[in-house]
Formats: C-alpha cells, sequence, structure tokens
C-alpha cells in the first residue's frame, strides 16, 4: 500500500483549507444591503451559489470512490508487465477513481474563480447601467429645454411651427430611450441579485469604484505558459494522457483483452486533445491580452475627452451667471460631460474585468464576451 500512495499524486490543498475561501453568508439575504462593497457582493455570491455547493459535494462523493478503490489494490503494478484482467483492472480503477477526485478539486477551485468574475462582469454591469440612465436623463432634459424654447418661439412669432414639430418628436424620442435605459437598469440589477441571492427587486447601492491601472506584462510568452500551467482543463488533458499511458501498458485494464493498435490510438487520441486544449487556451489568453491593450490605447484619448468636456461645462456655466450664454448650452455641454464620463468609466471598467480574465481565463462564462460586445454596442448608438 505505500507504493500506492507513492504512484497516486495526493493533494496539495486539504479539503478544509479548500472550503475556507466560502464563509458563512447565511443572513445575507436579511442584511442592511442600501450598499455593497464588491467585496461583500462576491461572499455574498460564493455562498449562493448552487454549482459550488454542488462541487464540495462531488469532493466527498469521489473521496469516497477513491479511497474505496484504493482498498482494493494489493500492490503496484510495474508498467509493460501482463498481470491478468482482475489486477489491471483494479489498478486502472483506482488510477480513474484518483483521476476523478482531484479533479473534482480543480473543478471546484474553477467554479470559484467562474463565480468570482461574474460577479465583478455583473457588479459592474450595474454601474454601467446606471451612467447610461443618467445620460439619458441628460439626454432628455435637453430635449425638454428644446422643446420649451421651441414652443416659446412659435408664441413669439420667431420659429416655424415645423421647428416645435421636430422638438416634439425628438422629446418624446428622448423619453423612450430613457424608459429603455431604465429597463436596461433593472435588467442589469435583475441579474446581479440573481448572482448574489436578493430579491429581485433589491437596489442595493454598488458604491465600489474601478481605478485604471496598465496590465504589467514582462513577456506574453512567458505568461500564457503560467496560464497553462495552472487551467484546470489543461491539467486533466495531461492527466488523461498519464492515465492512457497506463492503459496502453495494461492489455487488460478494460476487463477484456485490448488490441495493442487500439491502445496506442487511444493514447495518441489523449495527445491530440491535449495539444488542442493548450492551444485553445493560449489563444483565448493572447485575445484577451489584445483586447486589454486596445483599451489601454484609447483610454487616454477617452480621459482626454472628459477633460474638455468638463471644461466646456465650466465655460457654459460662466457665459450663464454672466448673462452671456443660454440655459440650452449649459444643458448640452452637461450632456457632453455625462456621454465622456460614462464611456470613460465603462473603458475602465472593461479593462479591470479583462484584466481578471486574463490571470484566470478558464473563468470566463460563455457569456460573458456577447454580453460585452452587446454593451459596446449599446454605448455606441446611445452616443
Amino acid at each position: 500500500m505505500k507504493k500506492v500512495h507513492k504512484i497516486i499524486v495526493s493533494c496539495a490543498i486539504g479539503l478544509t483549507m479548500l472550503l475556507s475561501p466560502i464563509i458563512s453568508y447565511a443572513d445575507s439575504e436579511t442584511a442592511n444591503v442600501a450598499t455593497l462593497t464588491l467585496s461583500d457582493a462576491t461572499k455574498m455570491a460564493l455562498a449562493h451559489d448552487e454549482s459550488i455547493k454542488k462541487a464540495a459535494a462531488e469532493i466527498d462523493r469521489t473521496k469516497s470512490i477513491r479511497d474505496n478503490a484504493q482498498d482494493a489494490v494489493q500492490f503496484t503494478p510495474a508498467p509493460g508487465n501482463v498481470y491478468g484482467p482482475q489486477i489491471e483492472v483494479t489498478w486502472n480503477s483506482l488510477l480513474q477513481a484518483d483521476l476523478a477526485y482531484r479533479s473534482s478539486l480543480k473543478n471546484y477551485d474553477a467554479k470559484i474563480d467562474t463565480v468570482e468574475l461574474d460577479v465583478c462582469e455583473k457588479y459592474w454591469a450595474v454601474q454601467d447601467a446606471q451612467e447610461k440612465l443618467d445620460v439619458q436623463d441628460k439626454l432628455k432634459q435637453q430635449a425638454l429645454v428644446n422643446l420649451q424654447n421651441a414652443r416659446a418661439g412659435v408664441a413669439s412669432g420667431t420659429v416655424a411651427s415645423s421647428t416645435l414639430t421636430l422638438a416634439e418628436a425628438q422629446y418624446n424620442q428622448a423619453v423612450n430611450n430613457y424608459n429603455q435605459a431604465q429597463h436596461a437598469l433593472d435588467d442589469a440589477y435583475t441579474a446581479f441579485n440573481q448572482v448574489v441571492g436578493l430579491d429581485p427587486s433589491a437596489r442595493p447601492q454598488l458604491t465600489d469604484e474601478v481605478s485604471f491601472e496598465p496590465l504589467q506584462v514582462a513577456s506574453l510568452d512567458t505568461a500564457v505558459s503560467q496560464v497553462l500551467e495552472e487551467a484546470p482543463n489543461v491539467w486533466q488533458a495531461q492527466q488523461a494522457i498519464d492515465l492512457k499511458q497506463w492503459a496502453f501498458n495494461m492489455m487488460y485494464s478494460s476487463g477484456t483483452y485490448t488490441p495493442y493498435d487500439a491502445r496506442e490510438k487511444e493514447l495518441e487520441e489523449a495527445k491530440i486533445d491535449y495539444e488542442t486544449v493548450k492551444e485553445v487556451m493560449a489563444q483565448a489568453t493572447r485575445d484577451i491580452y489584445y483586447k486589454i491593450k486596445q483599451l489601454e490605447e484609447g483610454y487616454n484619448a477617452a480621459l482626454e475627452a472628459q477633460k474638455m468636456a468638463e471644461e466646456k461645462l465650466r465655460v457654459a456655466n460662466a457665459n450663464y451667471s454672466a448673462g452671456t450664454g443660454v440655459k440650452a448650452d449649459v444643458v448640452a455641454a452637461e450632456v457632453t460631460l455625462a456621454q465622456a464620463k460614462e464611456a470613460l468609466d465603462e473603458l475602465v471598467r472593461q479593462h479591470a474585468y479583462l484584466k481578471l480574465a486574463f490571470e484566470k481565463p478558464w473563468a470566463v462564462s460563455s457569456t460573458s464576451s456577447s454580453s460585452s460586445s452587446s454593451s459596446s454596442s449599446t454605448s455606441s448608438s446611445s452616443n
């Protein structure tokens, strides 16, 4: 049995330590959530997520099966020798059970990574939606001022009725856009509340802001290699090769005789799968890196646009106070500033999300890239 323990790779992290990141948050749903930090939201999500609870149960299940399979092994077979179906099947069952157990540990960690990244995405999505609503509110105010001016102009005979008709249509459109932005905010809150376990109607103020810090990577190749070393799916593909290598050396590991050519092809397929998984993960990591760099290239321009908008609003307010400007100019400048601020803040949040995704690309959910794309297109259309 001591030899068996030498063959089986022991877990570096015990189950107790593994479960420690999830603290008890049983009262989170009834707690005061008038304001919510990203850290608290993450804790609530980890405690609420059913897939994590299931993954924790899977660790116990696979460990029990692994321990039972280990008890059935009397000695450690040597690769290349023929032992017969009973011994080879027993040993192969232990290898499979041990891999299932160690995979359950990896899957548990991966699910935590996914939930944590998902919380960040949805937390920031609410903030983005709130700023978009603020922009539409400013646009509605601008349309109302223009409508009021048009009505006054028609009443005094200085503006054509067609101008009033256009102003009314623009105001109605602004109201519709505002209502759509409100619905978008409600949808963002619903998605966020579902993740953290709050009632759909809850509207906590999400207080944590993000600062812009460029990604520091000395070598992209080195960063990709590190991701490949830590990626759970790459690890599992590598372990599958080891399992197939044992099966290749044992003709009766499946319970019946398996021809040499068949065992050889199974091992070859496992190696191909491993290279494919590595290639996909490496490409995903590089894609995220290039997206981050694109955002960093646009940051200075977005920051300068906000500064220019702030100056424009300052001048408009000064002119209005001095009596040389009109209210419409102030409102227009407020709209420009709100749009510039929203664009910059969204860029910063996307950048922060991608930096996290760059470290653990396996944690990116299947809907994240599509939601980011739709968010960008929505922002472009609103501006």
